[in-house]
């Protein structure tokens, strides 16, 4: 089996006190298969579960940018893998490198999608933070974004320019394995990932015309 490896300063998987389960979960499923040594950030719980989310991504960024770090790969604890190229990861790699971005998601729930000309990259305005890279930039602008009741995804959707692998490669976990800490903001069950996989895979067709026209690349 070949393990790949993200070409990032380090590696974050954002974890509950008391979800030892999911932890192990994501050592089994995702440690494996990855060079990077992932750091758990463990959390408390929150009042405010939504609250408690958009911060420990926060306290990531500033984390990053504190440590001066240019690039910051950051799980979630309930992120399952698709199958991890090579090949693919090469290009991720070389896009982190070498391209401006502010956000990679690895993972995502549809929104709009749309191919970049850029060998597995798109960009798109869509959901979930399950898997993905933060630039600096992109760092500094969750840093700097206070909490303002929304969850933190939404917020990436509003302010920060989103850039997506295409396929994806992560997913989250079935409910039935994980559960979820926000269940009024997060669902997460294998039949839905299986739509939502289908759609992944045509939203690139329905909006071929941005691409095309190299509209908001």
């Amino acid at each position: 089996m070949h393990r790949i490896f993200f070409d990032v300063n380090h590696a974050f998987c954002i974890s509950l006190a008391a979800r030892s389960d999911r932890r192990e979960l994501f050592q089994q499923t995702v440690t494996p298969l990855i060079c990077n040594h992932v750091e758990f950030l463990i959390v408390e719980p929150c009042a405010d579960p939504v609250r408690g989310s958009y911060e420990s991504h926060q306290a990531v960024a500033i984390k990053a940018l504190s440590a001066g770090w240019e690039r910051v790969l950051i799980f979630e604890d309930d992120a399952k893998p698709y199958k991890l190229g090579t090949r693919q990861v090469g290009w991720i790699n070389r896009f982190i490198r070498h391209r401006p971005f502010e956000v990679l998601h690895l993972g995502y729930t549809m929104g709009r999608t749309w191919l970049t000309w850029f060998p597995f990259i798109a960009r798109g305005r869509v959901a979930a933070l399950h898997a993905y890279i933060l630039s600096r930039e992109g760092c500094r602008i969750l840093a700097e974004t206070p909490y303002s009741g929304v969850p933190v995804d939404v917020m990436f959707k509003r302010k920060i320019k989103q850039h997506c692998v295409f396929p994806m490669l992560f997913r989250q976990q079935p409910a039935a394995l994980t559960g979820s800490n926000i269940e009024v903001c997060a669902t997460n069950d294998d039949e839905w990932w299986e739509r939502n996989w289908r759609k992944h895979k045509l939203a690139p067709l329905k909006n071929v015309w941005r691409t095309l026209l190299r509209i908001r690349f």
